[in-house]
């Protein structure tokens, strides 16, 4: 059977433009990276040829974003531009390749960096959040892994192209009755109203950040301490990531100068593969994710079973009422939009809430990191997700899992590396013990 030719051009989708409006307003570093530590040595040009098949199997990952006035698209690279596996020399260099930016506009939209250690090899696989988010760097995970086993036995592997896999938010809107429509306005309208009310949003006093000197700090916390927080959720009927919240909004009120007045209030993300696909699956790589808020006004509970009881009733009131879709609906909107009116609104709505003082940070769960798309012949003995990066007054930390332990993780630039430790610290302290 002849194989599919790959068009030389993709058109970019709603998804797209809203994160490269938000890379040309400046609002934060957008590259998501998973971390995998290995007991064994990977064969490096295995890998290299997995690398270069898996962008031809998601054609999108061997573009690069292309911007030209109102003109916006994918277009494909040489094959001479696909060198993105990085092999790293020694700590320094692996340190250095973790905060190292995949750059949209000259793809290829993915790498990797591998680090031989006597302990076996190090892994980090690198993904533009241009072209897909934490779902989309776990499919990336996914195919390449699954690429790079298969050609052990089959060295001339090649799968068909993915050219018509939906990239679109419009796959969500098509599982969305119209009689939803006025529910979810009303959603959106009630959002906006909880939103400014307090209209200060308490936040960590972050320093201004500094592009020549950040890292990514990270927590692992350890499986016996993961079960008792999975089993307190449970005893509680909350889920772990109502616990992590709870956590979360109660190590901000100690560590910020809480004054009592404002608005301990908290942005999360919602993958909406798992809550509205049917295969949990989206069509290709891209952007599928929505927001959701919880806001505890000024009453944070005395302890952590009062804070995490109206947590979890905010939680469940959500996830009755078309969950994260309450600002997700209104994104096919923008393509009806010029792309430079949608760069100017991004920079405009970030400095207006900068300066009413009313940027919640960012909490996002990527869940747990199935076994199967790290495996590389052998599974890994860890591995965790580094996120991407807002600049201050935001703030952005990741939670994802893998086995039995958790891992928390946030970039951050040097005159907050003390602040931030202390946070993440706080925060596991606030957990269950």
């Amino acid at each position: 059977m002849k194989r599919a030719i790959i068009p030389e051009r993709f058109p970019a989708v709603d998804g797209d433009l809203i994160l490269s409006s938000a890379i040309d307003a400046r609002i934060g570093l957008f590259t998501n990276n998973i971390e995998v530590e290995f007991r064994h040595k990977l064969d490096r040009n295995r890998l290299a040829q997995a690398l270069n098949i898996i962008l031809d199997a998601q054609p999108i990952l061997g573009c690069r974003l292309v911007i030209k006035g109102m003109n916006i698209y994918w277009a494909r690279l040489n094959k001479k531009e696909w060198d993105s596996l990085y092999l790293l020399q020694d700590s320094q260099e692996y340190e250095k390749f973790k905060t190292l930016q995949v750059d949209s506009r000259t793809g290829p939209q993915t790498m990797l960096g591998l680090y031989n250690t006597p302990e076996g090899d190090k892994l980090i696989i690198k993904a533009s959040h241009q072209v897909g988010d934490g779902g989309g760097l776990h499919d990336i995970a996914r195919e390449l892994s699954c690429i790079y086993n298969r050609l052990k036995h089959e060295p001339a592997y090649q799968p068909e192209p993915n050219i018509n896999g939906s990239r679109s938010g419009k796959q969500i809107i098509r599982q969305i009755p119209w009689t939803a429509i006025p529910v979810i306005m009303a959603n959106f309208i009630k959002l906006i109203w909880s939103n400014n009310h307090p209209k200060v949003t308490h936040i960590l006093p972050l320093s201004a950040w500094q592009q020549t000197s950040w890292m990514y700090k990270i927590r692992h916390i350890p499986p016996e301490r993961t079960a008792r927080i999975v089993a307190y959720g449970k005893k509680n009927q909350a889920t772990l990531n109502d616990v992590l919240i709870s956590s979360y909004l109660r190590a901000l009120a100690q560590m910020g100068g809480w004054d009592g007045t404002s608005a301990l209030r908290l942005q999360l993300t919602v993958d909406l593969r798992a809550w509205y696909l049917q295969t949990k699956r989206a069509g290709g790589i891209c952007n599928l994710s929505g927001f959701e808020y919880v806001n505890l006004g000024t009453d944070l509970g005395k302890d952590l079973n009062s804070t995490l009881s109206r947590v979890t009733a905010i939680t469940k009131a959500r996830k009755a009422s078309y969950f994260g879709l309450s600002e997700t609906c209104l994104a096919p909107l923008v393509t009806l939009m010029p792309y430079p009116w949608m760069v100017k609104l991004a920079d405009y709505i970030s400095r207006k809430k900068a300066a009413q003082k009313n940027v919640p940070h960012l909490l996002t769960n990527t869940g747990l990191i199935p076994p199967e798309i790290v495996t590389f012949d052998q599974q890994p003995r860890a591995a965790w997700i580094l996120p991407s990066v807002l600049f201050p007054p935001a703030f952005l930390t990741l939670v994802s899992g893998y086995g039995e332990t958790l891992a928390l993780s946030t970039g951050v630039s040097q005159g907050s590396y003390a602040l931030v430790d202390a946070f993440l610290d706080q925060m596991i302290a606030e957990l269950p013990d």
